[in-house]
C-alpha cells in the first residue's frame, strides 16, 4: 500500500525533526571544541584557528539547511571573524574579544533552540 501525501509529509517532518535533534546534539559538542580551540588560539596556537573556522562553517551550512537560521547566522559570524584573522599573526585583544563574544552568542542561541519531543 502506498502512503498518502499526508503520510509522506508527516514522515518527512518527523525525519527533519530527527535530523535537527541530532544536529543540535552534535553542535553542543562542537561548541565545547570551539571554546577549547578559542582558548588555544588566545594562548598563541594559530593552528586552532583552522578548527574554529571549519566548525563554524559546518554549523553555518547545516543550520541553514535545517531551517535553524538564527543558529546559522551566529556560526557565520564566527566563521567570518576567523577568516579575517591572519593565520600567521597572533590575533589582537579586540579581535579575540569579538570572537569570544561571537562564540558566546552561538552558545546562547543554541540554548534557545527548541528541542524535538
Amino acid at each position: 500500500m502506498n502512503p498518502t501525501p499526508e503520510e509522506r509529509v508527516a514522515a518527512a517532518r518527523a525525519r527533519m525533526a530527527e535530523l535537527k535533534e541530532k544536529f543540535i546534539e552534535r553542535t553542543q559538542g562542537e561548541l565545547q571544541t570551539l571554546r577549547s580551540s578559542f582558548t588555544s588560539l588566545a594562548a598563541g596556537d594559530s593552528a586552532a584557528l583552522g578548527t574554529i573556522v571549519q566548525l563554524a562553517h559546518r554549523i553555518t551550512g547545516t543550520g541553514a539547511t535545517l531551517g535553524l537560521d538564527a543558529l546559522s547566522e551566529r556560526a557565520q559570524e564566527i566563521e567570518k571573524l576567523g577568516e579575517a584573522l591572519a593565520p600567521a599573526a597572533p590575533p589582537d585583544g579586540a579581535m579575540l574579544a569579538r570572537l569570544d563574544a561571537a562564540i558566546g552568542a552561538l552558545a546562547a542561541e543554541l540554548g534557545r533552540t527548541p528541542r524535538a519531543g
